[in-house]
Parts: C-alpha cells; structure tokens; sequence
C-alpha cells in the first residue's frame, strides 16, 4: 500500500511539475521597441496600462524618462542627443523617434513627445489598452484630432491625422 502511495504522489508531482513548461512566447524590450510589419495576435501591443499607472508618478513609460530631469540627467541616461534645437524659448533633445523638451525657466524636462507612426496603433487598440480618453478633440493649432488623458499633475495625449485612424504622436507633459 505506501509503495502505491508513493507512486501516486511521485506521478503527480511529476505531471505537476511539467505543467507550463510548454513552448512560450517571450519578448525582450527591444523586440517592442522596433516597429514590424508582420503582426500577429501573440504580439504584444505596444500600448498597455503602465503608460496610465507611470504617468501618474510622472514617468512616461516607453522611455521610462521621468518630467523634471535636468538635461543632464537625461544625456547621463540616453547618451548624446542626435539633434539639439530650440522649441518654444526652451531647448529639445531628440533622440531617433523620441523628443525631449526642456523648460526655458529652469532647464527641465517639461515635455516628451514620440512618433509612434510605424506603430499603426488605432483609436480602438488605444482605448482597448489605457481606457477611455478623458477628451477627445481637433486640434485646431495642430489640425490633428487629440485624444487626452488626464493623469493628475500629468498630460498624456495621443494625435492622429483625423478621428478613428491610426495614431501618429503621443505627447506627455506636466498639466498646466
């Protein structure tokens, strides 16, 4: 009888501990970061809640860059910018497809702009992953139609070329 017992317990940890050991799909960060043209149900989307849960605390999280960073905490964290200018009275550090904006006041990170084109995110994906916009308008600077979050102290907001087609830029700034 315990030599049953025992083979019992020895199969069902044995079944047990193969459970989940099955292929699996894993994707490193920089898999996301880069835009591809074959998209398939098991990629993940570029869009999840975290940009809502960091952009209450300040962070904008494809770059995990917070606002407020000197320009030398940002240069220390992403290397030479490939282009420096000035936006607004203030200065910009771009980086391939990210944009940083500092203040003409103080020199901090006020603003952080991406171009998310190649990423043919839709209205419908935007709002699968971070929820219903808190407002959704033209632009009438701009002439984009803009989908804001309101986050707080924090602006996150999306633009696109007209209503319900794919997203262009996202925007994330302190609210003023």
């Amino acid at each position: 009888m315990k030599f049953i017992k025992f083979f019992l317990i020895g199969y069902m940890v044995s079944i047990l501990a193969g459970c989940g050991q099955g292929d699996s799909i894993v994707m490193n960060i920089e898999e996301l970061e880069r835009p591809s043209s074959v998209v398939s149900a098991a990629t993940p989307s570029f869009l999840s809640f975290t940009w809502i849960e960091k952009g209450f605390n300040g962070v904008f999280a494809p770059s995990d860059q917070a606002i407020g960073k000197s320009q030398a905490e940002v240069v220390a964290q992403l290397g030479e910018p490939n282009e420096k200018g000035s936006y607004e009275g203030g200065h910009f550090y771009a980086y391939d497809r990210t944009t940083y904006i500092f203040s003409k006041k103080d020199d901090l990170l006020e603003a952080i702009t991406m171009d998310i084109s190649d990423y043919k995110v839709s209205a419908d994906e935007m709002k699968r992953a971070l929820g219903t916009p808190d407002r959704s308008e033209i632009d009438e600077l701009s002439g984009y139609w803009t989908y804001h979050y309101e986050l707080d102290d924090y602006t996150l907001y999306f633009e696109a070329q007209d209503e319900g087609s794919s997203l262009e830029y996202v925007w994330f700034m302190k609210s003023k």
